[in-house]
Formats: structure tokens, sequence, C-alpha cells
């Protein structure tokens, strides 16, 4: 029989040389598999690259084909179908890499799976079946059966091969990737070593005594598929089943309340954290409608729209939790889809309530005054801006606020604001909009009202007085109105003219409620503008000071003076006193202002000390503005030091309009002037809101008649008596008395019969400047 011939098939194959064929597949199988790990992980692979791997591992196959021919001890020529072998290894093994690397991409499904694993099957086979056809050419003994269950065999290990790969690549442990790696390599590898056995057993005879050796490779093969096929299944169900164990404890320790449904809305399940957030248990749940989670039409609609279709949306929903209670949350509604189609939904709940009533409070102090509850100004803006139908605009102020916090303190001034915000309330029209738009300042907005309409109790009301502590707080308030589009078609604008005519209000006497004019605003302009001067002229003491000298009768000199401001403005010239002194009161200027006049008058009298002329002290006047301020004893002392006058030289003069709300604040802080050396002087007494008690209670030096009681001399018996018992009291009081005003001989002769010791007034002197002050009382003292 032919040597070349099956029977002799056990005689001709090595054992060891088919031990290292195995080895050497196991081997170039572990390389397609690391290699595949590295491609996985490179962001990117060159085609170069990948067809030098691709030679390099085919040519390990080709050799340990090759091999296999040695181990069957037959002469095999070089130029056959062996050297076709390795373009053959190389093209399958480019293939294999750019599929993998396709995978990377994410380019790879079902299809392009079993079309790559078919080719290597055909190519497999197809390369076996080639290289023995020149071996046995004339002696092939085609046997349909072991060649089908061959290729049903190269077949299985191919697909399972494959996926166990993928399966790998898949894998985040390095670890675990490298024991299947290493296990995947053997099974592999000895599937491909007996392909070629099984390949010649299906085309060439064989004898009845070799039938069990014939079997060994399919076995072999066949218990390499059976593991293959295994390992990746049991690989699978190990991965899924940590998969769903992962998803169980993401699904059950998920922080947000987590509701299972299906696509008709019925609720399905739900984890722990549903179950705290709502009362209600998973069974009470359970066939429970998607109303339960949500009840707002919104979510109903979107349910329908989107969830059904596989759209994933957020809604805001409020629900009722078992015990009644209302909770806000975000729903998030996912579809849950299998093979294209929606099987499910989630909907997550993320509980907003806290955030929501942060977010009220933001909203709350950001448009809304925290005292009143009233809209503030930044709301009332947005308001007026969406108005298209007139309206008139109302400005309200509680003018005496101020006055109010610095006498009784900021609680006080507090409450004052929140009486007045109930009483617009109360007083204002149905349908109106009230805000508060500055501190004390209230903005009322009146639909349809014409200004001859305008109801002044809007602003009367507040007047009220307003009891604090068992302390009645008299309320001076004003108000400004505009109208809208009457006297502008922009809200800013008539916001403006309401605030202007507010202003021109605050500084009448009379007439404290206003609507705006041209009139009015050429009269607010004017007086920003004087303010405004002012304040620069205090600033950069353009300001100066005149005084007018007090005659003592009975030494026959002057002995004293009184400094009085005088301003003449660079444009307007000359301005009163009695113009400017009131601004500066209302726009808070009287410190800096007295403090210049108070630092100016030190000066003067410091160096009328130096030159020896007679006058004892200079007076300055405190407004009773200036004893709302806590610093004014401070700035007293820093006047003196800066100075350097001795504060026996220096007197103040205040009003009895300074004791009427701030009596004990003001007595304190006389009684330290006054242990400083200052003299304290009783400015216009017999005025206002005169009070015997005063003079009790004031620790005062110097009492001055005012020019009331001086221009009523002769006039009638009753001010000649009422005259003379000032001034007898106040001898008995042992107080300093001043005659001011005096303008006549007349007026000076009755003083005179009465003992009035001091005098003052144009009879001897008007307010003049330093130099010619000077000259007046220079001529009376030395000549």
């Amino acid at each position: 029989m032919d040597p070349n011939g099956a029977e002799y098939l056990g005689s001709f194959v090595d054992p060891v040389i088919y031990g290292v064929c195995a080895f050497l597949s196991v081997l170039s199988v572990f390389g397609i598999l690391a290699y595949a790990i590295k491609l996985k992980n490179s962001p990117y692979t060159s085609v170069l690259k990948k067809i030098i791997v691709s030679a390099g591992i085919g040519f390990l196959f080709w050799i340990t084909q090759l091999l296999f021919y040695t181990s069957l001890r037959v002469s095999v020529s070089p130029d056959g179908a062996s050297i076709a072998f390795l373009p053959i290894f190389i093209l399958l093994l480019f293939i294999l890499i750019q599929f993998i690397d396709s995978r990377k991409a994410g380019r790879r499904n079902t299809y392009h799976y079993a079309r790559v694993c078919l080719y290597m099957t055909i190519a497999l086979l197809a390369a076996d079946y080639a290289g023995f056809y020149p071996i046995y050419a004339g002696q092939m003994d085609w046997n349909i059966l072991l060649m089908i269950i061959c290729a049903a065999i190269v077949v299985g290990t191919v697909f399972s091969g494959a996926q166990l790969l993928f399966l790998i690549l898949d894998e985040e442990s390095i670890k675990s990737a490298f024991y299947w790696g290493v296990a995947g390599s053997v099974l592999i590898g000895s599937a491909l070593s007996v392909i070629p056995y099984m390949v010649i057993f299906s085309v060439v005879s064989i004898s009845d005594q070799h039938h069990p050796f014939v079997l060994l490779p399919y076995t072999i093969g066949l218990i390499s598929m059976a593991a293959l096929e295994f390992i990746p299944s049991y690989y699978s169900y190990r991965k899924l089943n940590v998969k769903k164990e992962e998803y169980a404890s993401l699904y059950q320790n998920n922080l947000d309340a987590v509701f299972t449904l299906d696509p008709s809305g019925i609720i399905t399940g739900c984890n722990r954290a549903a179950v705290l957030l709502t009362g209600y248990s998973e069974k009470e749940v359970e066939g429970e409608s998607y109303s339960l989670i949500g009840r707002s039409e919104e979510i109903s609609k979107m349910y329908k729209k989107k969830a059904i279709a596989g759209e994933a949306f957020s809604v805001e929903v409020n629900i009722r939790k078992k015990d009644g209670s209302l909770l806000t949350a975000i729903a998030s509604v996912i579809s849950i889809t299998a093979h294209g189609k929606a099987t499910g939904i989630y909907v997550i709940l993320k509980d907003v309530t806290e955030i929501k009533k942060a977010e009220q409070t933001i909203q709350q102090l950001a448009y809304y005054d925290d005292l009143t509850g009233l809209p503030n100004l930044k709301r009332f803006r947005d308001l007026i801006s969406t108005f298209s139908e007139p309206y008139t605009l109302l400005s309200i102020e509680i003018v005496n606020l101020l006055s109010i916090e610095e006498l009784y303190g900021e609680r006080a001034a507090d409450e004052v604001i929140k009486a007045a915000a109930g009483k617009l309330k109360t007083s204002m029209p149905e349908g109106s909009i009230l805000a508060i738009t500055d501190t004390g300042v209230f903005s009322l907005v009146l639909f349809g009202k014409k200004p001859e309409d305008l109801n002044r109790n809007n602003y009367y009301a507040l007047e009220k007085p307003v009891c604090y502590k068992e302390t009645v707080i008299n309320i001076t308030a004003a108000a400004g109105a505009a109208i809208y589009p009457m006297h502008s078609k922009s809200h800013e604008e008539v916001f403006k003219y309401a605030n202007m005519a507010l202003n021109v209000a605050k500084n009448r006497s009379t007439e404290r409620q206003l609507v705006f004019s041209n009139e009015l605003n050429e009269e607010y302009h004017k007086a920003l503008y004087m303010e405004n001067e002012l304040r620069k002229a205090i600033q950069e003491e353009e300001l100066f000071v005149h005084y007018q000298p007090k005659f003592n009768l009975e030494s026959g000199q002057f002995n004293s003076a009184e400094a009085l401001v005088r301003w003449v403005h660079p444009e307007l010239g000359f301005i009163s006193p009695g113009v400017f002194i009131p601004i500066a009161e209302k726009k808070g200027l009287i410190p800096s202002l007295e403090k210049f006049v108070l630092k100016t008058a030190f000066l003067q009298m410091r160096k009328w000390k130096q030159s020896g002329y007679p006058f004892q002290r200079v007076a300055v006047n405190f407004s009773h503005y200036h004893f709302y301020d806590d610093g004014i004893v401070d700035t007293v002392k820093e006047v003196l030091g800066m100075t350097g006058l001795n504060p026996e030289c220096a007197e103040i003069e205040i009003t009895e309009s300074a004791m009427i709300e701030n009596k004990d604040d003001t007595i304190r802080k006389l009684n330290e002037l006054k242990k400083l050396g200052i003299k304290i002087s009783l400015d216009d007494f017999g005025t206002g809101y005169s009070s015997l008690s005063y003079l009790q209670e004031l620790p005062i030096d110097v009492l001055k008649i005012d020019r009331s009681f001086i221009n009523k001399i002769n006039s009638s018996r009753q001010s000649n008596a009422i005259l003379s018992s000032i001034i007898s009291m106040a001898r008995d009081l042992d107080l300093e008395i001043v005659a001011e005003g005096v303008e006549t001989k007349e007026q000076l002769d009755f003083l005179d019969a009465l003992h009035c010791p001091s005098i003052q007034g144009f009879y001897f002197s008007p307010p003049l400047s330093p130099a010619d002050l000077d000259k007046i009382v220079y001529k009376t003292t030395f000549s």
C-alpha cells in the first residue's frame, strides 16, 4: 500500500512536533488577545501597524502549519500550497484586527460579527484543504459527513472564540481578563491544532483499524468547542448576575425616590427612598396609577405623548404624602426600552421642597420688603412697567422718620413704618397697588384717578400718632403725585416726577401733597441746585461768618458776640440764612455747617482775646437737628482742641424746639458741654413751646428774650408786665439776661429801667464782618 496512505497515518504522526504545534497555536491566540486588549485601550492605531501585527502573528500560524506537515513525516515542496498559507493567515488576522478596532469605535452589529466569523471559518478551512490537496492529489476520498462535522466544529470554535474575545475585551478587571485570556487561548489553540487532522481525515480513506485514532481530533475539537461555548455563557451569566445585583443596589439604595411603571401607567414597584418620601409602602403603591406620583395635567399629557414614545423628560410635581402633607419634587420620567419598544417607565423623584422654600425666601427678599411684606422698589418697577391703563402714582414719605429713629431707636422707627403700611393698606381703594420704595417712602398706584380726585387721607392717615412702648410718637407725612400718561408715557419718568413732587412738598410748611407740574419741576431742580451748591460751599469753606455784638449797659462796652453764618453765591448773590439753613437741616448738612461756623468763630475769638478786646465769649447757634447727632460733644471738643480756645470763652445757643421730642437726650448732651466750661444759652425764649419747667431742667447760663417781646414794649400794660416778669424771674434764677432785637431808643430806655444788663440788636450794631466789627469795638473800648 502507498506509504502516504492513511493506513500508515499512525506511524507518521510525530507527537512531539504536534505538541509544539499546539503550543504555538495557543501562543498565537494569546498574542491576538493581548494585542486586542492593547488595541482597545489605544485611541488610534494606524493601518500599517495593524498589517505588521497581522503579519507577525500570521507568520507564527504559518510556521505552526509547516511544523504540522513535519509531524506527518511527508515531503512537501516549498513552492506548493504551503507558501500560500502565509498571505491567507495574514489576511485572516488583519480582518480580525479590523473588526476588533471597528467594535471599539462602536460600529459592530450582529451582521458584522457573523460575517467576520464566517470569513475566518472559510479562511481556516480553505487554507487546510488547499494545503492538503497537493499532498494527496489523486488519492482524495471525500467524506462528506466528516467534512460537515469538521466545518461545524470550526464554525462553533470560531464563533465561540470570537464571543469570548469580546467578553474579555469588555472586562474591566485586568486580572480577570488575564485569567480568562489564558483559558481561552488554551482552548482556542487546542481546537485550532486539531483542525488539520480533522481536515485530513475527511479527504483520505481510512482503514477500520485506525477508526479510534480518527475520532481523537474530533473529540478534542468537540471538547474545546463545548468548553468555549460554556465559558462565554458562564462568563455572561456571571456578569449578568453582577449587573442585576448592581442594578438592584442602585435601585434600592438610590437617594432619590424611584417608581417603576408599566406602559399603561400602573406602578409595578418602588425603592426604599420612595417609601420614605411618600409614606406609602411598596405594596400600597403597586397597582396604583401614576397619578399617585403627580396629579398635574402636565405630567398626564407628557406621559402619554413622550414617555410611551420613549422620550425622557422632567416636570415639577406636587405630591400628596400619605399623611396628607404636600411636597414638591422634580419628576424625571425615563422610558425602559427593549428591542426598540417601551416596556416600562422609570419615574425618579427628587424632593425639592426645601429648595423651593429657599427660592421663595430668596424671591421674597429680592422683591419684597421683609419688614412690611410690601413689594420693594425692584418689584414695583417691574409691576408698573406692565401697565397700559391710566393711573396716578402717589409717593408718600414719613418725613420725620430719621428723627424718630434717633430719638426712640431703630425698632421704634420700624414699628412706625409697619403701622404706616397698615394704615395705607386700610385707606387705599380696592385694586390699588402699594409698595415701599425706600426707607419710610411708600408708592401707591391708583387706577383711573385724576389729580383733583386724589384723596388726601392717603397721607393724612399716616399722621395719626403711633404708640410705641407707652410712648406716643407723632408722625409728619408728605406726598407727591404724577399721572400716567398725562405727565409722561414713560413709567420710570412718572415715578421720578412723583418723587420730585414729594421732595418739594417736604420743603413746604403747607400743601404737603403736591401734583407734579412744570412749575414744580423748576422749583425742585432749583432746590436741588441749591442743595448741591450749599454742600459744595461747606466742603470748600466758601461761607463766611459775621458777628453781632452784645452791649453791656452796666460797663458801657461790648462784652460778647453772636456768630451768624452768611453765604454769597457767585451767581445767585446773597442768599438769606432763612433759605439755606432749612435746606441744611433737611438734607443732613447741619453738623458739617455748624462745625465750620464753630471753628471760624473760635479762631476769631482767640484772635480777639490776644488783641485785648473786651469780648468775654463768642456764641454759636446750634440747630435742634444737630442734637440728634450723638457726636455733637466730640465735635465741640475737637474744635476746641484744634483752635486752642479756652472753653470758658465759648457759648452755645439752643432754641426751645430742641426740647420738644428729645428733652432727656438734649439735657444729657448740654450737661457734657457745660462740664467742659462752655456757657449754655436759651435763645428765643417765650416763643414756640415755651415751658417754665425748661428753666429748671435745662443746664442754662443765659436767657435770651425773644424779639417779639421787645417789639411789644409800651404797646400795652400786659406786654410790659410780661417782659418785666421774665427779667425778674431770670434774675431770681441767677441767669444772665440778654434782650435781642433792640432797634429803638425807646426800647433801650425801657430795658435799662428794668435793669436788663445786656442788649443785642441793630440799635448798637447789625451783624458785621470781623474787620468792621473791630472798628466799632476799638472805638468804643480804646477811645
